[in-house]
């Protein structure tokens, strides 16, 4: 029996190197980290004889996770809840650090692992570049990236989820250029007496400017909560913020999976989303309903607040794991935009204006000026005059975040709710390096 074993599937990886995506033969074993790696990637690639090569990208945006077997062996998997099939309990299971690269050899101590974390993206001293620069090298990334993604999937069929936000609506109008085929897809909650929400309203209207098509996705509550198991298990979380906005998403995903013709499962299908741009600008703000706050963030400076965050980022999975449910690939065009983004400093994190500002400069007139000058509305909210939204749903139904943590719980069979504070502690996985040594 192998030492190291995989369990089911990995996420689909569209990492990218600044000029093109990354393959396997990139990261063989033995080979140079790949410090230039950005997007999404965790791969396990075996090498000679019995070595490995295990590697996840520097944001934490796929997931590996690790246990290790009676027989002194390690089985890694992109979801606890299959290790957990497997017979492992959720206690032993920790995740691969985030831009973890390490070589193993059965029978042998591990080599130390390298970080391909750039040392500046979180430190006080990092670099810093003003806005117009910032600006022009968040364009060119997301152009080439958006090239480069094409060039490699040619025939895929091609979603943008549009909020009617700026982030969304950026990478639509970008994408329109690089996918012509490119369909948009909305996400709305059904309304007593059918009235859409401004995030509906809006995407209409930029979908028409941007002449795209637009496939509406609207769900009433038994819809959105049949998702909610998939969306604990492939969220891999059970805070509020992350499970509603998953729940989201497990309805668009829904939504074009049913769009689509009868297809194999092994056709690649892209998912567009304008995600991170929050984190990286911190544009997260607390929510109140009936009386109560929710998403509350610490109080820390502007640049200590976008660097928790970011590495945040580790144990969500609101994204890529949801939609990979469904089969389809997710591309987070602001991933590959990073270091740009992380190099905004935090005088310009603490202005009022500062997404639409750095909007302009980046997407100037690709989006339409009353994308800019809407205010934010997030999907998971409700429009302020119609109220309501996701988080609504979810109070009103009794799935608050007390629920939300027993259910993930029994969902991956714990029987001591306390073992999910040492699972997720200040916002990451546990996580350890692991070793084939007898």
């Amino acid at each position: 029996m192998s030492p190291l074993r995989v369990l089911g599937r990995l996420d689909q990886n569209l990492a990218w190197n600044g000029d093109r995506l990354y393959e396997d033969d990139d990261i063989q074993v033995g080979s140079a980290p790949p410090w230039a790696l950005r997007g999404a990637a965790a791969a396990v690639q075996r090498g000679p004889g019995s070595s490995w090569r295990i590697l996840r990208d520097p944001l934490g945006l796929n997931k590996l996770f690790w246990a290790r077997t009676e027989d002194g062996g390690v089985d890694l998997a992109a979801r606890p809840r299959t290790l957990i099939q497997a017979g492992h309990r959720l206690e032993e299971i920790l995740a691969i650090p985030r831009g973890c690269v390490v070589d193993l050899v059965a029978g042998e101590p591990p080599a130390a692992p390298d970080s391909i974390v750039p040392a500046g993206w979180f430190s006080a001293d990092g670099p810093i570049l003003e806005l117009e620069k910032a600006a022009r090298e968040i364009r060119s990334s997301l152009e080439r990236y958006m090239a480069a993604v094409a060039a490699a999937h040619p025939s895929a069929p091609v979603f943008v989820c549009l909020s009617g936000g700026l982030d969304s609506s950026g990478i639509a109008a970008l994408a329109r250029e690089h996918f012509p085929a490119a369909v948009a897809v909305s996400f709305d909650l059904d309304q007593p007496g059918g009235l859409p929400s401004q995030d509906r309203v809006i995407a209409r209207r930029l979908a028409h400017d941007l002449d795209l098509p637009l496939l509406e996705v609207t769900v009433n509550h038994d819809q959105l909560f049949g998702h909610l198991d998939t969306v604990l298990v492939e969220g891999i979380d059970w805070r509020d913020f992350n499970v509603h906005a998953a729940l989201v998403n497990a309805a668009l995903a829904d939504g074009i999976d049913g769009a689509l013709p009868a297809r194999d499962r092994a056709t690649r299908v892209l998912v567009l989303t304008g995600d991170l741009a929050n984190e990286f600008l911190v544009d997260y703000h607390q929510e109140r309903y009936n009386g109560a706050t929710y998403y509350e963030l610490p109080r820390l400076p502007a640049v200590a607040l976008r660097a928790s965050l970011v590495r945040g980022l580790d144990t969500c999975h609101r994204e890529t794991g949801v939609f990979a449910t469904w089969g389809l690939s997710v591309v987070q065009p602001y991933a590959v935009a990073v270091d740009a983004y992380l190099a905004l400093d935090g005088q310009f994190l603490g202005r009022e204006e500062r997404k639409q500002q750095l909007g302009r400069e980046v997407f100037g007139d690709l989006v339409p000026g009353y994308v800019y000058s809407r205010p934010k509305v997030r999907a998971q909210a409700g429009s302020p005059e119609l109220g309501g939204g996701v988080l609504a749903a979810c109070v009103d139904r009794g799935y608050d975040a007390a629920w939300l943590r027993h259910r993930f719980a029994h969902l991956h069979d714990v029987a001591d709710i306390r073992t999910l504070d040492r699972f997720i502690r200040a916002g990451r996985y546990r996580t350890a390096v692991p070793s084939l040594a007898r």
